[in-house]
This record gives structure tokens, C-alpha cells and sequence, in this order.
């Protein structure tokens, strides 16, 4: 078996909350900044910590922002978010081959606990590292350093499988390996041009990458 541990991004990677995100952004900005961004400009701020991206776009409202953009997005979570094809199959046989798995967000705990429990992957994750549980956010390494001490993971066996150019420069700085999910929103041109170790069609790619047997699970 390549690698022992495997840690996900949860938004983008896993479940399928572009429509949510992109919704709940649209909802905050109309009421705070309105016609001031474009969609092509929301889609940018995708996989960066809400914080950052809302003091970005207005560094006097951003507050209020933060508290709009989730009172919307918690509100509205259970009907918009759906599970990426292939995701519960693939997380079952790595955790019966003895895979240990992890969640590295940068969102808030209670949002990333929605999301795993909406689809029963809580079950499958040893660790789960949220937002300002590990100093500074992804691109920083410190969320997956965080998932890595609490799981013992060798960062040499360790993979860090996520959507955006956050999660590969963090499992760069992290010292790990990298795999980019070819479903990204923000485009697998995007993601190629940071040289992850590995990229995934779909879900099942991570059986091979990992090297377990699709068949059986087993090591």
C-alpha cells in the first residue's frame, strides 16, 4: 500500500456544495456590496478561508458579511449540497484496507460536521481539522500537520487529495503528497499548472493511486 493516510478537502472534493457556496455568496453580496462582483469573481474566492475572502472584498463590512454568508448558507445546506459520484464506495474499501482518513476544511466545524454527518462519512474519519483548530489556514500547512500528529501519519505515506490550489500548496508545505480532483470548479488547468503528484478523473482513481484492490478493498 503506497500511502497509510489519506486526508480530503470536504467542499468541492467529497460533496458537491458549489451551488450552496456560490448562492450563499450571491445572497450576501446583494445585500451588502450589491453590483459591485461579478460571478467570475466569486468563483475565484472558492477554497480560501471565509474570513480572508469576505475582508477582501469589503474590509468594513466584512463581519456582517461573514454572519449573512452563513446564516444563508446553514439554512439552505441539507437542499443544495449532493455527494460526488463514487465518494462513500471508495472512503468504505480504503478504510476496510486500514487507511487512515482525515477532513482538512477551511470552514467552520459545525458546516463540515453537517456536511459528513448529511452523508455518513463521519463514520469513516479518524481526524477532522477545521477552521482556526490548527494556527493558520490552508495554503498554510498547518491544518494537515494538525490531522497528521493526531492520526501518527508518516508524511511520507500520507496523500492530501483536494479541489483547489489551497490544498495543494498546503500539502506542498505540508511535505506531502498532493492529488487534484479533475471535478474542481475552479478547473483542472488551474491545478495542473501547481504539479500535484496525482490527479483524479473520478473517485475510483484513488484506489489505484493508493493501491488497493477496487475489487476486494483489501491491501
Amino acid at each position: 500500500m503506497r500511502y497509510e493516510t489519506v486526508l480530503f478537502d470536504l467542499d468541492g472534493t467529497l460533496i458537491d456544495t458549489n451551488d450552496l457556496i456560490l448562492a450563499s455568496y450571491e445572497h450576501t453580496l446583494s445585500r451588502h456590496c450589491p453590483g459591485k462582483y461579478s460571478r467570475e469573481e466569486i468563483l475565484s474566492c472558492l477554497g480560501e478561508p471565509l474570513h480572508d475572502t469576505m475582508r477582501r472584498l469589503d474590509p468594513e463590512q466584512w463581519e456582517a458579511m461573514v454572519q449573512t454568508y452563513r446564516e444563508h448558507n446553514l439554512a439552505c445546506h441539507d437542499d443544495w449540497v449532493k455527494l460526488f459520484p463514487g465518494v462513500p464506495e471508495v472512503l468504505e474499501k480504503l478504510h476496510r484496507a486500514g487507511v487512515a482518513l482525515g477532513v482538512v476544511s477551511n470552514k467552520q466545524r459545525i458546516t463540515v460536521e453537517k456536511g459528513l454527518s448529511l452523508f455518513g462519512l463521519d463514520k469513516w474519519m479518524k481526524t477532522v481539522v477545521c477552521y482556526g483548530e490548527a494556527g493558520r489556514p490552508k495554503p498554510h500547512p498547518d491544518p494537515i500537520l494538525r490531522a497528521m500528529e493526531a492520526v501518527g501519519a508518516d508524511p511520507a505515506r500520507t496523500l492530501m487529495v483536494g479541489d483547489s490550489r489551497f490544498d495543494l500548496l498546503a500539502a506542498r508545505r505540508a511535505g506531502v503528497d498532493a492529488a487534484a480532483v479533475a471535478w474542481s470548479w475552479h478547473g483542472k488547468e488551474e491545478l495542473l499548472a501547481l504539479s500535484p503528484d496525482h490527479v483524479l478523473e473520478e473517485m475510483e482513481d484513488l484506489l489505484n493511486i493508493v493501491e488497493i484492490d477496487a475489487e476486494s478493498g483489501g491491501g
